[in-house]
């Protein structure tokens, strides 16, 4: 009878334990990754522009992203097998194109509104019936994208669970991570972000030119090209200190409203293709 060897290294339980372990890293880190190029550069631009809870988005998709990876990194870790991991990859793409449109559209609206209850009555966020397109969308991209870190996982995951080097265990993750840099980047394009971001950015560059020349004689010109007249008859609601949300949007997103929360007032600004159009007072404080 001939004997077939043993291979003792990939069947010792400390050896599956550490593979496993380092699948769940892999799959975490491939989930952070994407959060962060997609709600969390989002995220950083909002605050620097005054936006209302800016980091929410970034911190619920961030946790939803990490745990769903870590699931898919340790069961395709558990499966050992490429193909077999393929399709646990591809599941963990389509939730995470489930949240990049979902995230902003439906979730974030509701958990802001229990952080801030007057929002309960001031946002309209409509569903057009597009969002399944939309997350179709968002899959189309990030399928590629997550199934060739789920395909590399494994063949890039065993050299790196043996390595004493610590370049030659994060290598992987580093490669992982320039897959979700490029993913994020096209969703956070493509899909909402970009749209809903964008009129919010030109509404704080006018608000902040407002407050700037405040008591002091404005250039014409200038003062035309940031659409300052759109304020004109709120004048006296704008403050130094305000936040800015978008609260209303069409289906293209050309025809957008932006609520700002000044110091008294919330006011609601109409901006159409990012320029302002006009202001009201949506809502004083009592």
């Amino acid at each position: 009878m001939k004997l077939q060897p043993l291979n003792l290294r990939f069947e010792r339980p400390d050896i599956l334990r550490a593979k496993y372990r380092y699948g769940a890293w892999y799959g975490l880190s491939l989930g952070l990754g994407f959060a962060f190029f997609t709600w969390g550069v989002d995220s950083y631009i909002l605050s620097a522009h005054h936006g209302l809870f800016p980091w929410l988005k970034f911190a619920i998709g961030a946790a939803a992203c990490m745990v769903t990876g870590a699931a898919a990194g340790w069961t395709a870790a558990r499966l050992n097998k490429p193909l077999l991991a393929l399709p646990v990859w591809l599941a963990s793409a389509f939730v995470f194109s489930w949240l990049s449109v979902n995230l902003p559209l439906t979730i974030l609206p509701k958990a802001m509104s229990l952080l801030e209850p007057r929002l309960g009555g001031l946002l309209n966020y409509t569903d057009y019936g597009d969002l399944g397109g939309r997350v179709l969308l968002a899959y189309a991209w990030m399928g590629i994208f997550v199934a060739v870190a789920g395909i590399l996982q494994l063949p890039m995951s065993e050299p790196a669970v043996f390595s004493t080097s610590i370049f030659g265990k994060l290598a992987p993750i580093f490669a992982c991570l320039v897959l979700m840099a490029l993913a994020g980047y096209l969703v956070d394009d493509g899909v909402v972000n970009k749209s809903m971001r964008e009129p919010t950015v030109s509404l704080d560059g006018t608000i902040q030119f407002i407050v700037d020349h405040r008591g002091r004689e404005m250039d014409p010109a200038e003062a035309r090209q940031r659409h300052v007249g759109a304020f004109r008859a709120i004048d006296a609601s704008v403050t130094p200190d305000y936040r800015l949300i978008l609260s209303e949007y069409d289906r293209i997103f050309m025809d957008v409203h932006v609520l700002v929360k000044f110091k008294r007032d919330w006011v609601d600004c109409q901006v159409i293709a990012t320029q302002p159009l006009q202001c009201k007072i949506a809502e004083t404080a009592p």
